[in-house]
């Protein structure tokens, strides 16, 4: 980013902050006072809320800054070790973005004449005891004795920051800079300044990443897309807007925005009163706090510019109601809702994992998922949740969380998520509809898929836009599950970059300056979007993964491949061995083959085989004559059973010797096969090779009956296709085509699908690469019954799955617009 500010005008108003001599001079001399008691007071006040409300965050800055292990623990109070260097240095970080806020917000109230301060702990939902304007004026006192050698030290205690005496050049430059930062900069240039102001490894810390203009704009328009004629607010009802983790306040500057658009009251005083009593939030920063005040205020520039005469000598007061707030403790009851459900909830939850979190924040979570019809927010249980589960993310319960305790029946809600929830295990408790009595609708989903809406986050970003129902709202046959019944399709929009043809690219823009998230007239003036549909992979269970119907529909087609039938035998009991009868008549082993029914098939692997006599290597073989001369045990066994042989009833059987079987060729014994079972319908199909058998060796598996397999001797080639079919968009159009009957997934059923021929391309590559990794995590769990591998999640399978869902998603698109 600072690359990018160092390439623009020096006229930038955030450059010109960033740069300013005064606030060095505060960091500076904040970091040199740390043995002052004003700044040792306040930093243990601030440090206790620290963990309290986000946990050891320290140890993982020290560690993320030195590459060691800190030591320091959950319950160690500040010290001179290393790791409170690592807190202190965050304490600076954020005690002069806090000081640059003030002062900024000093400016709004000189420029337009208004009062719009509040100090933090008033109104806040949590406590919180440390007083920032102390440190704020501590420093300016010290800074006042470096430059006159005079001054006494203030230790007031209020949250404000009281303009110096000093009127040197340095503050008069900085004055100058505030000014014209709230005369000209946009609300979302708050943002720029706290990424400029706090390092990404603080930002990453505490899961805060800053919502571009652009998305929060199109969140905006989400939410109120359709509205009217969904009649979701009654025209004369002044709707309330609620951000539960404003961060650097774009959503809420872009809610304030539209609401300026569309309130009608005459004065510029009252509007600007019902923008704030409409526009809320509350975020566990306090930096964030002021921030989105901040943003708020210079969104509503036009209005407070508007204010112009009063009727009294009173200053007004405009104070953008955004507090402190936890999203864990919070309902409708804590401010800044104070008794009233959200009509609208913008949300960009804190993008952390689940095992990043302290056990005291884990414990508020938990608690969260008690009471009367509360949700539950952590569905895995046991070991399900230690091995994979408990990496989660938490924007999962955070969002089901605000949406069951903040929003009203049919409000709505537009919440920034990772992409990977439309697919993934961890979204699962997202996609199930049910929410404490009540249903989520989701109404839109904007992917961004390859676009990088927030470039210090490796991970697709999506906003969903949703809204609440009530039960008792519904029909009387009507239940929470119908949505699954009617296998509701969800609207998206995909956007993508446009293609530039070569006189375009000789004029575009360089690439370090293009921004299509500055704003959503930019986002539409530079990126194209495709309209489609999103359907749950499996029509009757709407939490399973949701994929897009196009890359379902560019499923079906030319069938690259030969779908053959395993060995057909109609003899089972002769052909069928167990290893006594093999050890009893001393049978060779050329002919004993590792043998696969459809229970030992699951996806990615085997569950066992059985062993089977195969004395032919081909349709119609005519080898009696070696048979008898080589193996003659075996020869002697069949004979034995050539009354029962003969008798077969089908004719496939008719030609060849009398021992013939059908479903043999050069594919039968291929290096490798995807193989499945073409009866009932279990979709799992497995890549097989070898196996190691203790009573035949290593042989060649070979696939029964009730099996169906593509052969080919390329490892990699056969681990694509069994990707392809493994994944959602290719199980979801197995389900639509199959017929319900006894052979479900027959050749004629499968050969429908899709499957693009190998070429060894990166994507093809990548997806052979995830087969392979499932099919070494399925034998680890195989030491168990099948009946209880079946009731089993394997947390690592599932991650992998939802890679291949989505790799599978981007293959098939790509390969149809090709």
């Amino acid at each position: 980013m600072r690359d990018q500010l160092e390439r623009t005008d020096n006229t930038d108003h955030c450059t010109g902050l960033l740069n300013a001599e005064l606030l060095r001079q505060y960091r500076r001399t904040l970091e040199a006072a740390r043995a002052d008691s004003t700044v040792a007071t306040e930093f243990e006040s601030w440090w206790n809320y620290v963990r309290d409300r986000h946990g050891d965050v320290f140890a993982e800055l020290a560690i993320d800054a030195t590459g060691e292990a800190s030591g320091e623990t959950d319950i160690a109070p500040p010290n001179d070790a290393r790791p409170s260097d690592a807190a202190y240095e965050l304490f600076v970080e954020t005690l002069t973005f806090d000081f640059l806020l003030t002062r900024l917000l000093d400016a709004v109230e000189t420029t337009f004449g208004c009062s719009v301060r509040r100090p933090l702990a008033a109104d806040a939902a949590v406590p919180f005891a440390a007083e920032f304007g102390a440190v704020h004026q501590h420093v300016r006192a010290r800074l006042s004795r470096s430059d006159s050698d005079v001054g006494s030290d203030s230790d007031a205690g209020s949250d404000s920051d009281a303009e110096s005496d000093s009127d040197s050049d340095t503050e008069s430059e900085f004055r100058s800079l505030t000014s014209d930062f709230v005369e000209s900069a946009s609300a979302y240039d708050v943002a720029r300044l706290h990424r400029e102001s706090v390092s990404p490894l603080a930002r990453r810390a505490f899961g805060r990443y800053d919502t571009p203009a652009g998305v929060a704009e199109l969140a905006v328009e989400t939410l109120f897309e359709d509205d009217a004629e969904a009649g979701n607010v009654a025209p004369d009802t002044d709707p309330l807007i609620v951000d539960p983790g404003c961060g650097a306040g774009a959503f809420l500057a872009a809610a304030a925005d539209r609401r300026m658009e569309t309130i009608e009251s005459e004065t510029p005083s009252a509007r600007l009163e019902e923008v704030i009593e409409s526009v809320r939030g509350f975020d566990v920063s306090p930096t964030a706090v002021r921030a989105s005040r901040l943003a708020i205020l210079l969104a509503m520039r036009p209005l407070l510019e508007a204010v112009g005469e009063r009727e009294s000598n009173e200053t007004p007061r405009f104070t953008p109601r955004v507090v402190l707030g936890d999203a864990a403790l919070a309902t409708a009851e804590t401010a800044p809702l104070n008794g009233q459900r959200a009509d609208y909830l913008l949300m960009n939850p804190p993008w952390l994992t689940w095992d990043s979190l302290s056990e005291r924040v884990k414990d508020r979570w938990r608690r969260a998922s008690e009471g009367d019809r509360a949700p539950d927010l952590f569905p895995h249980r046991g070991l399900d949740a230690r091995l994979g589960f408990a990496n989660d993310d938490l924007s999962v319960p955070y969002t089901i969380h605000c949406l069951h305790r903040l929003l009203r029946d049919g409000g709505r809600a537009s919440v920034v998520l990772k992409r990977d929830l439309l697919t993934g295990p961890a979204g699962k408790r997202l996609r199930d509809r049910s929410i404490g009595g009540r249903t989520i609708t989701y109404d839109r989903v904007h992917d961004f898929g390859a676009l990088a809406p927030f470039p210090d986050v490796d991970a697709g970003t999506a906003l969903f836009g949703c809204r609440i129902t009530a039960d008792d709202d519904r029909a009387p046959d009507q239940t929470v599950s119908s949505p699954a019944a009617s296998d509701e399709e969800i609207p998206m929009t995909r956007w993508q970059r446009e293609e530039q043809t070569g006189s375009d690219t000789s004029t575009s823009e360089p690439d370090h300056l293009a921004d299509p998230f500055a704003s959503l007239a930019t986002m539409r003036g530079t990126l194209a979007t495709a309209e489609t549909r999103l359907v749950p992979a499996d029509p009757e269970t709407p939490s399973s993964p949701w994929i897009r119907a196009d890359a379902e529909s560019r499923a079906l087609g030319p069938c690259s491949y030969r779908i053959r039938h395993g060995v057909k035998d109609d003899a089972k009991a002769v052909y069928g061995l167990d290893r006594d009868t093999i050890e009893r008549r001393e049978l060779e082993s050329t002919h004993v083959y590792p043998y696969l029914k459809s229970k030992h098939i699951v996806k990615y692997g085997l569950f066992g085989h059985d062993l089977q006599l195969v004395p032919q290597r081909g349709l119609k073989e005519e080898n009696e004559a070696e048979l008898r001369r080589d193996a003659p045990s075996t020869y002697a066994y069949l004979e034995d059973h050539r009354d029962r042989l003969l008798d077969r009833s089908s004719s496939w059987f008719d030609d060849g010797p009398f021992y013939s079987l059908f479903g043999l060729g050069p594919y039968t014994w291929a290096d490798y096969k995807v193989v499945w079972c073409r009866l009932g319908f279990k979709p799992h199909f497995a890549v097989v090779s070898t196996v190691s058998d203790p009573t035949v060796g290593e042989k060649t598996v070979v696939p029964g009956d009730h099996c169906m397999f593509v052969g080919t001797d390329d490892e990699r080639e056969a681990h694509y296709l069994c990707a392809l079919l493994n994944s959602a968009p290719y199980q979801r159009s197995l389900r639509d085509l199959s017929s319900g009957g006894k052979s479900s997934l027959s050749k004629s059923t499968v050969e429908r699908l899709a499957l693009p021929e190998w070429t060894a391309t990166s994507e093809q590559r990548r997806l052979a690469e995830l087969s392979q990794r499932a099919h070494e995590i399925v034998p680890q769990h195989v030491d168990c019954s099948k009946r209880a591998y079946n009731k089993k999640t394997i947390p690592e399978l599932a991650a992998v799955q939802s890679r291949i869902d989505r790799e599978v998603e981007a293959f098939l698109v790509d390969f149809g617009e090709s």
